[in-house]
């Protein structure tokens, strides 16, 4: 593909002057696809791997297609957990700050006070983000204006048209106007997430799929074998012997964070966890205190990182390992990006070591073992 700058692709002087400042000078490939299939109206399906600047890829075209006169709901973000609806309405307000564009735009999620959520929405912004349920809950209380809706989008779409969220998405698409835009993007879109997408949309889709590994290339993937009882006092080898800048520590369940959490903080590591079942000032007051270097290991399930992006993730630690690629390539998409190495380690018992060759197969990657030891791998 040419080389495009973001004049090439159709993005206002505002907006270029304001990426300028954030010194993003160049669109990704995935954006170079994105903003002008958007910007042409057409119902969009993207696949790109993390790190790849989707955000940006929808939020560009979107700002230009707002009309600012009309101080009504024009856009629907619908993300699959509370982190990433937060994390897409930071970079709407980066956007805005520093492209000097008075967008205005509301944080709508389910653990927030809905009192709060009500106070916003009289403000009438541009845009809502946030979760399927509570979105569609202020809607049908017609404190959401849905016939105003010109586009609306499926954040991490895979999960957001999965089992468990798809009647919710239906039910929020349904009270929009029959020509609204339904935009889906992912780092993994099956066929059978391409087809559930279309099932909604309108007939002119366009399908976007950057063709390149979704793995980061800049990853180096590591296992160590592991007995299950000792697999802590591993993590704790493998945290004083590389001593990571910031460390995502990876639990496939929930109910173990905490208490890891607890034994790495009593042996004198800066550690925090997030999980759903936290309340939501705990997880912000966690994912904040690690974007700041307070604490540098980030203890998390898979459903708790889903779309976080975090600048500087040094290591992911797998203690427990995912039993599907797809989680397997979430987890290292947290590291690896803007051109910082990063690494992939998964502690696994000779039972789980099986999985690592489903991983190496689907993403094409080498996954080395290394040994037991206190300095760096």
């Amino acid at each position: 593909m040419d080389e495009k700058k973001f004049v090439d692709i159709g993005i206002s002087l505002e907006l270029q002057n304001g990426l300028q400042k954030l010194n993003i000078i160049q669109p990704t490939q995935i954006q170079q696809q994105v903003i002008p299939a958007i910007l042409s109206d057409a119902d969009v399906i993207g696949r790109s791997e993390t790190g790849s600047g989707k955000t940006f890829a929808y939020l560009l075209p979107l700002f230009q297609k707002i009309d600012l006169e009309l101080r009504k709901t024009q856009i629907i973000i619908l993300t699959p957990t509370h982190e990433l609806a937060a994390q897409v309405q930071k970079q709407i307000e980066l956007l805005c700050e520093k492209s000097e564009i008075d967008i205005r735009s509301a944080l709508i999620i389910g653990s927030a006070s809905m009192t709060r959520q009500i106070e916003k929405l009289k403000q009438k912004p541009h845009i809502v983000v946030g979760s399927a349920g509570r979105i569609l809950d202020l809607i049908q209380k017609k404190k959401i204006a849905a016939h105003t809706v010109k586009t609306i989008v499926l954040d991490e779409g895979d999960r957001l048209l999965d089992p468990l969220n798809i009647d919710a998405v239906k039910a929020v698409i349904k009270t929009t106007l029959k020509q609204r835009q339904l935009v889906v993007l992912s780092a993994t879109i099956d066929s059978e997430t391409i087809q559930k997408a279309k099932s909604i949309m309108k007939s002119n889709v366009i399908e976007i799929a950057i063709k390149h590994s979704m793995m980061p290339k800049l990853i180096s993937h590591y296992y160590i074998l592991s007995e299950r009882r000792e697999k802590f006092i591993l993590l704790r080898k493998i945290i004083a012997g590389e001593k990571p800048a910031k460390a995502i520590v990876f639990l496939n369940n929930v109910e173990n964070i905490a208490v890891t959490v607890d034994k790495l903080c009593y042996h004198g590591i800066k550690a925090d966890g997030i999980y759903g079942k936290a309340y939501k000032t705990e997880r912000q007051n966690a994912l904040e205190k690690f974007r700041q270097g307070n604490v540098n290991v980030l203890v998390s399930s898979d459903i708790g990182a889903r779309g976080l992006d975090i600048e500087g993730v040094t290591h992911i630690i797998n203690l427990d390992i995912p039993e599907e690629p797809v989680y397997y390539l979430h987890r290292a998409g947290r590291t690896g990006r803007n051109g910082v190495e990063g690494k992939v380690i998964s502690i696994v018992t000779n039972y789980e070591k099986r999985w690592l060759h489903k991983y190496e197969k689907k993403w094409n990657i080498v996954i080395e073992q290394k040994q037991k030891a206190y300095g760096k791998l």
